[in-house]
């Protein structure tokens, strides 16, 4: 259907909007299957044949199917003005049939552009409790029947790839040690769609909780690609030495996307990435605080293995016990195979490991200026060791790119090391302070003048070490505006 022919509407559930895309088309509401399916407590199954929907509610069976006017209601044939089609790839079904076909009713006020529909239910007092596994193809908790409570690990999976939405103004309450986790061991998804205005609230059941009291939410490698979303939402008490929100995807990628969300009091790390599993590069404005330190450690806004650092969203990082983002990994070291991104997000990359930027894929790690990396002891950076990589760490005079030692000691880190593998066309260093290493940069190669306008200063042997070193090798001390200072030796010539 053509774009000037779709009209958008909104569309209110018992006061609640749906929040979801709805158009007019020939005077019928179209909205989303799944959205008002689901909203309406019915069951769906998607007969992908012949695009087909079939759903249930108690015993009544409603049965469409894409582009047929003709539906049934129990067996019984109805036909449509519109028939159920596809808008933008996604399935769409006429609004007041489905509605009034499960015992809602339906009005539309043409002022506001707002179908309103009304199951005559009321919320009722004490809210729901959840436990266990969620139902069916999915739930949605919405502001009816908030608060939500949270008892134990709640289990959001199953063999038909089941959905929990939560919806804006919600509540959920979590009692000591519960926690959400998605697609651990079988296909489930998490849309969390909070506003400014109505966040969706995830907190203590207690009346004076600590960081930590619950577990917090928690995503697997079998997560539903698509449908792991969090936005408009605040995250408060949760933790323990997985963080408050832990990814995990051990042998393929994961992503999920963050938004316009808050994580307060929280223990051990906001976020924490392991694996394949990082944030979305739709992720945006989040912020993190009063994040404590656990008998794990921790303490820091977000702790993440190497694919989760890449592109990290802009938000407000500090306040916590740790205000930097912990670079580390199971083993000592770690492989950089994807090219990534180190984003200037207003607090330093703590590493503990070493990290060897190589592969097949020729991977490059860009720095943005104005990115402070501080390094453990015995740790450092290598570009090119066997496999091609790349550094392009390209500050500005205002916003140099720094790379330290966490402890303000000549000889505290390694350094960065360019080896055999790198070549000048993907490695720069300009506007760069290198400094506290044993030899700030390495070349086994003369790869040409890749360190320009930059300070290295208190290196414990050398500034510059250029271990092949043969006469008419670039001479870094010269012509480049780089800077020496307390080091060693600011370069071997020999």
């Amino acid at each position: 259907m053509a774009e000037s022919e779709l009209r958008a509407v909104a569309v209110e559930l018992d006061g609640s909007k749906l929040a979801a895309d709805a158009y007019m088309v020939d005077g019928r509401t179209m909205v989303p299957l799944r959205a008002i399916f689901e909203r309406l407590n019915a069951t769906v199954e998607w007969d992908d044949v012949n695009k087909a929907i079939s759903a249930t509610k108690d015993t009544k069976v409603i049965w469409l199917a894409i582009g047929n006017t003709e539906a049934k209601i129990g067996g019984n044939p109805v036909t449509l003005d519109v028939p159920p089609m596809l808008i933008h790839g996604q399935s769409f079904v006429p609004l007041r049939f489905v509605s009034e076909a499960l015992g809602a009713q339906v009005t539309f006020d043409g002022e506001s552009s707002t179908a309103k529909v009304s199951t005559g239910s009321s919320c009722g007092a004490g809210g729901q409790v959840h436990s266990g596994t969620i139902s069916g193809s999915g739930e949605t908790w919405g502001v009816c029947g908030s608060p939500h409570f949270v008892k134990g690990d709640f289990m959001v999976e199953g063999l038909e790839s089941p959905i929990l939405t939560i919806e804006a103004g919600a509540v959920v309450r979590f009692e000591s040690e519960a926690s959400l986790i998605i697609g651990q061991s079988a296909p489930g998804g998490l849309v969390i769609s909070g506003t400014s205005e109505k966040p969706v609230v995830l907190t203590a059941d207690s009346a004076g909780p600590n960081a930590g009291f619950w577990k917090g939410i928690r995503f697997f490698e079998k997560t539903l690609r698509g449908n792991a979303t969090i936005e408009g939402a605040r995250i408060e008490y949760a933790g323990g030495y997985e963080g408050a929100l832990y990814l995990d995807a051990a042998t393929q990628r994961m992503e999920v996307t963050v938004k316009n969300s808050e994580w307060k009091n929280t223990l051990f790390a906001g976020i924490q990435m392991k694996g394949m599993a990082r944030l979305s590069e739709r992720s945006m404005n989040l912020t993190i605080s009063g994040t404590k330190t656990a008998q794990e450690g921790g303490g820091f806004p977000i702790i993440t293995d190497l694919v989760g650092s890449h592109l990290l969203p802009k938000g407000n990082y500090t306040g916590n016990d740790i205000d930097s983002i912990r670079i580390t990994s199971y083993q000592t070291y770690d492989e950089m195979k994807m090219s990534t991104t180190w984003s200037h997000v207003g607090v330093p990359y703590d590493s503990d490991i070493s990290i060897v930027v190589a592969g097949p894929a020729n991977p490059t790690l860009t720095i943005e200026p104005g990115v402070v990396t501080k390094w453990a002891i015995d740790t450092g950076i290598e570009i090119g060791h066997a496999e091609q990589g790349g550094l392009m760490a390209v500050g500005t005079k205002e916003k140099p790119i720094v790379f330290t030692a966490k402890k303000d000691k000549p000889g505290s880190w390694t350094g960065i090391s360019f080896r055999e593998a790198a070549d000048k066309k993907n490695n720069q260093l300009q506007h760069v302070v290198v400094e506290y290493a044993i030899n700030g940069v390495t070349l086994e190669d003369d790869i040409g003048p890749i360190v320009k306008d930059a300070v290295l200063r208190s290196n414990k042997e050398h500034g510059v070490y250029m271990p092949n070193y043969e006469q008419g090798h670039t001479d870094y001390r010269t012509g480049l505006n780089n800077t020496f200072k307390d080091n060693g030796t600011d370069q071997n010539m020999e």
